[in-house]
């Protein structure tokens, strides 16, 4: 993936800068948000010119000669290795062994420089989780008067000394040609045509498509079943000679008049077709005149709003078909995805892309609706604002519930996020009567809908990343449900659902608006019945998450088969230790009075630790309930029940 971009006077980065991209090998999402004229795009539209040759849009009034493009990489060794030539990944192991451990002293130019700090920065906080045996991480650029070979920065004399004693050339421009090959680069700027771009035949269709037609349109151009005198030849070798012989001709008739004239190849271009060149005039002749329609219509005679969703549908359709299977890794950017939508089509557009990450693409998008934020709960978000000096100020965060751990956003920010969620969430219901489930996290969800997708009609299930966000959400939703003609507008509901934890919670509002919106956390009462409870600071409170009611035997299996693939033989040991408790009403672990985990000896609290931290885990959270949900589904646990029925009472 790429983690991040140096670059120097490109449109609006006059100077160097550092941007930061994604730290997040197994979900690698970016959202650059900010003002307008404030470099989001431009990111992504230098990274465009790196990996497509693009033209450059260098800073009016820089010098040429110290303008450069450099994307930083972090490549699982196991993913790359046998995938690009074994030559160029002998180098890109060399440079990486020298990324991962250059210091400061490399170059006096590095140590003073606040850009190149942050470089360090994220290069430190990576080693920490993806360590230099598993992963290559390096630097590569790219500059805008030297495009024939790789340009390290400042980096470039220091590592061409280091790396001289391997008697390898290292700034040949095959290594960065490798990483184009390797990388599929799709860019997809707001002023795109929609109608353009679907069409089968351009280069960024080419991109999404399946590989295996393309292999096939070569292997046949390139197959040796041609004979001529005691051999065979390829099409593309018979094309190649037929052409030079009738250039051949056509050079010898014009040479008759003045043998001064003669049709060339200039310098640096290739004198023969290749299959791709072959290949694309026949993909362009046979998909040219088969267009896209929806609904029997042209795209084109769509509106805006229907084009800009017809892009990501194809974009997506494709993507998923094709990348887990491939080879190589597809990078897609989109600018403003949102462009031209209604807002009750926001969110649906949003939480479609970000499927994306977990089918082998990493995601780059700008954005000016914040109502994604609350509910993204993984990848980074990249805030770019234009201070009063005309410098440009990036900070990042982490999307996993990033307004309570990572410091705040400014505040402006934060409240337009939720208010852009809450008016997407009430203009799907008024045109779309959708149903909203909004819970605390990404587990919550899979055991939502692994059981009420089916039960509860037009359900949307949105995770906001914790107990605190799910309230915050519900109090912006509050005020407009008090509304009469807002209430009478539509004819779904909202449940906001929480844990009960340790903390109470005063509200200091109702917790329901009949019929409409509700509040509510889990809690069984005294007598061990399961309610839906309100949330105010009087009642009983005992602390209950939703793991705690599910299915008990199902749960426990799901524990057991994740703690197994996690190949942590002192855990499998100490889980082995218990049995499952039959006749067990819920899927407790902790509490010793009713937890599904009986013990086969006489066994410490503290020993008992370890299981319990893994358990808590959110990744590990997240993997059983994957596990769990992959699961056939049996009766359904009364917790789910009462969910369905507050959905499907009539008011």
């Amino acid at each position: 993936m790429i983690v991040g971009l140096l670059c120097r006077h490109y449109k609006i980065y006059q100077g160097l800068y550092f941007v930061p991209i994604c730290d997040d090998y197994e979900t690698p999402f970016s959202l650059f948000i900010g003002n307008n004229a404030v470099g989001k795009s431009s990111v992504l539209e230098s990274l465009n010119t790196f990996f497509n040759s693009t033209d450059w849009n260098r800073t009016k009034g820089t010098k040429a000669d110290e303008t450069y493009i450099a994307p930083v990489f972090l490549i699982k060794k196991s993913d790359i290795q046998g995938n690009i030539d074994s030559t160029v990944y002998h180098k890109l192991d060399l440079i990486s062994h020298y990324f991962w451990t250059v210091t400061e002293e490399a170059n006096s130019n590095l140590k003073n420089n606040e850009e190149f700090k942050k470089f360090f920065q994220i290069r430190d906080e990576l080693k920490h989780r993806y360590g230099a045996d598993d992963y290559l991480f390096f630097l590569l650029g790219l500059e805008y008067q030297g495009k024939s070979e790789v340009y390290f920065s400042t980096f470039d004399d220091d590592i061409s000394k280091k790396l001289k004693s391997h008697n390898l050339y290292f700034k040949d421009i095959d290594i960065i040609n490798e990483i184009r090959r390797y990388f599929t680069y799709i860019y997809i700027p707001i002023e795109s045509i929609t109608s353009e771009i679907i069409k089968i035949e351009n280069k960024e269709m080419q991109a999404l498509m399946s590989t295996d037609i393309l292999e096939d349109i070569d292997k046949i151009l390139d197959e040796r079943n041609i004979p001529k005198g005691n051999r065979t030849i390829s099409l593309i070798d018979y094309l190649n000679s037929s052409l030079d012989e009738y250039m051949n001709k056509i050079n010898e008739t014009i040479s008759r008049i003045d043998e001064s004239y003669a049709y060339k190849v200039e310098q640096g271009y290739k004198k023969n077709l290749r299959p791709s060149d072959v290949r694309n005039r026949i993909l362009e002749a046979y998909f040219s005149i088969r267009t896209l329609k929806k609904d029997k219509k042209e795209i084109h005679e769509l509106s805006s709003g229907e084009q800009r969703i017809a892009l990501i549908d194809i974009a997506t359709a494709f993507l998923k078909n094709t990348s887990r299977s491939s080879k190589r890794k597809t990078i897609l950017a989109i600018d403003e995805p949102e462009s031209s939508l209604h807002i009750s089509k926001a969110f649906k557009q949003f939480e479609r892309l970000q499927s994306l990450v977990q089918e082998n693409v990493q995601l780059i998008l700008t954005s000016h609706w914040y109502g994604s934020l609350p509910f993204t709960t993984t990848g980074n978000l990249n805030y770019i604002e234009l201070k009063s000096d005309s410098k440009i100020n990036i900070s990042t965060y982490d999307l996993n519930n990033y307004f309570e751990k990572r410091g705040s956003l400014p505040e402006d920010v934060q409240m337009k996020s939720y208010f852009d969620l809450t008016s997407a969430i009430l203009s799907s219901m008024r045109s779309e009567n959708t149903n909203w489930i909004i819970c605390e996290g990404s587990d919550d969800k899979l055991y939502l809908s692994h059981y009420l997708s089916s039960s509860i009609a037009n359900l949307k299930i949105l995770c906001v990343g914790g107990c605190s966000n799910v309230i915050k959400l519900y109090k912006y939703l509050y005020t407009p449900f008090q509304e009469k003609d807002e209430k009478k507008a539509v004819n779904s509901k909202i449940l906001c659902l929480i844990d009960t934890d340790d903390v109470v919670y005063d509200l200091e509002i109702n917790s329901e608006v009949k019929g409409k919106l509700r509040l509510a956390r889990i809690q069984p009462e005294r007598d061990g019945q399961l309610k839906l409870m309100s949330v105010k600071k009087s009642g009983f409170y005992y602390s209950t998450e939703m793991e705690d009611c599910l299915n008990p035997k199902k749960y426990y299996e799901s524990i057991k088969e994740v703690i197994k693939k996690n190949n942590d033989t002192s855990l499998l040991e100490l889980f082995n230790k218990f049995s499952y408790k039959e006749g067990s009403t819920y899927s407790r672990i902790k509490n010793e009075r009713d937890s599904i985990l009986e013990p086969l000896e006489l066994i410490k609290y503290e020993d008992k630790k370890p299981l319990f931290n893994f358990l808590d885990d959110h990744h590990i959270k997240f993997l059983i309930a994957q596990n769990y949900a992959g699961r056939e589904i049996e009766e359904q646990p009364l917790l789910f029940t009462l969910i369905s029925q507050y959905f499907n009472e009539t008011n």
